[in-house]
């Protein structure tokens, strides 16, 4: 036994001078490498982490510009609906009872333009799946947004401004035709 003791406390004094005390097995401390990672995070740490991804797989390059160019489609029409919400608001012009056009054609461009250069600085900084994460996110906003615009807009505005009743008979209709 003291055979055995004395060749742990050789090994234990080499370890010492040779590594890190925390890679000593016989001074490892659950509660001290608990503390330790938890106030930062080393390379023996970062080794251990599984979950993160710093580079660009082709399976993941590929389904990003899926995303993008859904996006950009999209994006595309939504712009074109609103353009056209622009221009038929413009022909009333101030009068009141106009339709309101929302959003400016304009403003969404520079929408867009904050969204796509999110994901390109999100991929630049190789953050995979934040990137993914985020474009998917944006993909399913917009797309909900674009359902919004064509199912859910009713069918029948009325632009026409309120009929005044001062020089109108009431035996007139009340469309034009």
């Amino acid at each position: 036994m003291a055979l055995i003791q004395r060749h742990l406390d050789a090994a234990a004094a080499d370890d010492q001078v040779a590594e890190d005390a925390y890679d000593n097995t016989a001074s490892w401390n659950m509660c001290q490498q608990v503390h330790k990672y938890g106030m930062f995070c080393d390379a023996d740490c970062q080794a251990l982490d599984t979950f993160r991804v710093d580079e660009w797989s082709r399976s993941d390059v590929c389904l990003l510009v899926i995303m993008i160019v859904f996006m950009g489609a999209m994006m595309l029409l939504v712009f074109a609906k609103r353009v056209k919400a622009y221009e038929r608001a413009a022909m009333w012009g101030d009068e009141p009872g106009a339709p309101n056009p929302g959003l400016p054609p304009g403003a969404m461009l520079m929408l867009f333009a904050i969204v796509f250069t999110i994901i390109v600085v999100l991929a630049a900084l190789k953050f995979v799946n934040e990137t993914l994460v985020f474009a998917v996110v944006a993909c399913v906003l917009l797309f909900i947004y674009m359902l919004k615009l064509t199912l859910f807009e009713s069918r029948k505005q009325v632009f026409l401004p309120a009929r005044s009743s001062r020089n109108t008979s009431l035996n007139e209709p009340f469309y034009y035709t």
